[in-house]
């Protein structure tokens, strides 16, 4: 009896001792992950970790990482890369400072992600938003009058004597004469032009210099007096009386006018929108920046932040440039 009381007791004893080291041989380290699958230095390859990267490598197509072999594969890249890393942060890599900015960008470009692209994309702009920008900036939208427009161009010489400026003047008188008596609808100066003008990217075209319209009047090559007489007229073939202006005398001559135009609400509503999305999108990310940096305690040191060096040399002071001289007078 007494054997049989020993042999039952240390039965016992042996499956409470296996049941304890089943036990601890299970139970994981508080640092522990308990779906690690692999171990590497102290640091852990989860399911979790595996399954992203199966994800990421196309493994929801058919036949993918189904074998041992496959999932084997994987995780060895997967091992590599964790001891790539960890040589890496042994060189002291992490602590570089244009590897830094890397990891910060990308930090800061998940986080912009996932806080401020949401609060931008539940943006809406109203119709009515959009009527009021419309109307309060009418005339802004309103397209200016533009006229179609041909020259002629007789050059007078620099120091010419007042003889010669007059008999150049007769001649630009003949050929506004002759250009008033063109047969039938000719709104520019045909042939003339070949004949007597001298500005040798219109004389082959009729005289016709192109599109000239109301607003910003230095953006044209020509001379002022040209532009202003083009503005002038608001009749096809209306021809200028000779004009004097710099350096030539000039006759100009209304091909065709488009007058000013008000754009619709309609024509324009989508364009509207998009501005004001713009600007409620600046504003949104400033208000997100002024949060951001309310959350947290900054101080700046400015005498140290004086003390730092520029890289480069001082800004030069350079004198302007003078302009270059007229064509005629260059090589005086």
């Amino acid at each position: 009896m007494n054997d049989m009381k020993y042999v039952l007791t240390l039965l016992i004893g042996l499956m409470i001792g296996w049941l304890l080291s089943g036990f601890w041989t299970e139970v994981s380290s508080p640092d522990e992950p308990s779906d690690w699958i692999a171990r590497i230095d102290g640091e852990f390859i989860t399911a979790e970790d595996f399954v992203h990267e199966m994800r990421r490598r196309g493994g929801n197509r058919p036949g993918q990482y189904h074998d041992t072999e496959q999932k084997m594969a994987l995780l060895e890249s997967m091992l590599f890369q964790r001891a790539v890393v960890l040589a890496a942060r042994t060189e002291g890599l992490d602590s570089r400072p244009e590897i830094r900015r890397s990891l910060d960008q990308i930090l800061i470009n998940h986080y912009f992600q996932n806080h401020l692209r949401p609060r931008q994309e539940s943006l809406r702009i109203s119709d009515e938003a959009v009527r009021e920008m419309y109307e309060a900036n009418a005339d802004d939208y309103t397209i200016p009058a533009r006229r179609r427009v041909a020259m002629i161009q007789i050059d007078v010489p620099d120091r010419a004597p007042p003889e010669v400026r007059e008999s150049l003047r007769e001649r630009a008188e003949q050929a506004r004469t002759l250009a008033t008596e063109l047969n039938g609808p000719v709104p520019h100066f045909g042939r003339l032009a070949i004949e007597y003008s001298e500005d040798t990217a219109s004389r082959y075209r009729n005289g016709v210099i192109g599109w000239i319209g109301e607003s910003a009047p230095e953006r044209y090559r020509f001379d002022p007096v040209v532009i202003a007489a083009a503005n002038a007229m608001n009749e096809s073939g209306d021809i200028s009386e000779v004009l004097e202006g710099d350096g030539a005398y000039y006759i100009v001559r209304l091909v065709s006018l488009e007058p000013a135009r008000a754009r619709s609400l309609e024509e324009l509503s989508d364009g509207i929108r998009q501005r004001l999305m713009q600007e409620h999108y600046r504003a949104e990310e400033q208000a997100f920046r002024s949060e951001i940096l309310a959350g947290v305690n900054t101080e700046i040191r400015t005498r140290a932040l004086e003390a730092i060096q520029p890289l480069g040399a001082a800004p030069v002071d350079e004198p302007p440039i003078p302009p270059a001289l007229p064509a005629d007078r260059q090589g005086e």
